[in-house]
């Protein structure tokens, strides 16, 4: 089991997003590597955006506030590795094996730019993956 609080805790000291720094951000990768298609809604608030390609299918995760990409290990991304030299960059298997854990109260009290929407009956924070994650901050 991985602690996401040390994750993220990472992530906001590397970088936080404001104005349009993350659409910014979100064009590069999409300039770089022609293959990804981009998930990401802006007008209803998402917090994530997901990039996925035909061949891994969903093959990066980023969030809009703070600093932190989750890339498929399995995805060749040096055409976008320099675009996200300044986030705290985590490899992943998958995005749904249960990998993960998160004290919530830290998480509120650290890292307000994140808000955890699902319940404790939606989500173990004992143990999620980050499809979970996804859901719960998107």
């Amino acid at each position: 089991m991985e602690n996401m609080m040390e994750v993220l805790k990472r992530a906001k000291d590397k970088k936080v997003f404001v104005n349009n720094e993350f659409e910014e951000l979100l064009m590069k990768i999409l300039l770089a590597d022609s293959n990804l298609k981009l998930d990401w809604d802006d007008g209803a608030g998402e917090e994530w955006a997901r990039f996925s390609n035909r061949k891994e299918g969903i093959v990066c995760m980023i969030n809009a506030k703070i600093g932190v990409a989750f890339i498929r290990k399995n995805y060749e991304f040096s055409n976008i590795k320099k675009i996200l030299d300044m986030l705290e960059i985590v490899f992943t298997e998958d995005y749904s094996s249960d990998n993960w854990f998160i004290d919530l109260a830290n998480l509120r009290q650290t890292i307000p730019e994140l808000y955890w929407h699902a319940s404790e009956r939606a989500v173990n924070i004992n143990n999620f993956s980050l499809d979970d994650l996804y859901f719960a901050t998107i």
